[in-house]
């Protein structure tokens, strides 16, 4: 099968048109269609049959005698990596983003869910982000770490096997307490 630089201009223009039809409708796009919709400048017979050549070539194939095409796997990967233009963000999209991810980044589910905003608001789909349900685990061994004088890194080790982290601050003072034994008291 050819390589997708082997491809024409035409049938490049033809498979972009038919693969965007595909997406936005999810039904076969007939040569009509992408004639009226796209104006490539040729009659929809010349899009039939360049559509017929990337049947051929394993870009597109068509359910039935009289059904427009479909995309195979093949087509959407030449879509994806050689047709499709991303513009960049506009600045007010871009802005958009900033504000939303702004705020409060030390709640984990609060990353995520705005994680899941913004997804959706680039990609206009839906996003689902799931944080791992921490609540109902038990701890099982808790280990104090001093990092500075004034700063300890407690390590959670959870039943799961999930370890968790915090960053503490304590009174220099406080540090002079044995960290093994205030671990030892409280595991």
């Amino acid at each position: 099968m050819p390589a997708p630089d082997q491809l024409s201009e035409r049938e490049l223009r033809v498979l972009e048109a038919v693969v965007q039809t595909y997406i936005e409708t999810a039904e076969p796009a007939g040569s009509q269609t992408i004639a009226r919709r796209f104006g490539l400048g040729v009659s929809p017979a010349t899009i039939r049959n360049t559509m017929s050549e990337l049947e051929d070539k394993g870009y597109l194939f068509h359910p039935h005698t009289s059904a427009g095409r479909i995309p195979t796997d093949r087509a959407y990967r030449v879509y994806v990596n050689a047709i499709m233009r991303l513009a960049p963000p506009s600045s007010q999209v871009q802005e958009a983003l900033r504000s939303e991810l702004a705020g409060s980044r030390n709640a984990v589910d609060e990353v995520l869910r705005r994680a899941a905003q913004v997804l959706g608001v680039l990609t206009q789909e839906l996003g689902v982000a799931v944080a791992p349900a921490l609540d109902d685990l038990l701890l099982e061994r808790l280990e104090l770490v001093p990092v500075t004088s004034e700063r300890l890194l407690l390590v959670f080790n959870l039943r799961s096997g999930v370890v968790r982290t915090i960053f503490v601050e304590v009174p220099a003072r406080s540090m002079s307490v044995p960290l093994a034994e205030v671990a030892r008291v409280l595991n």
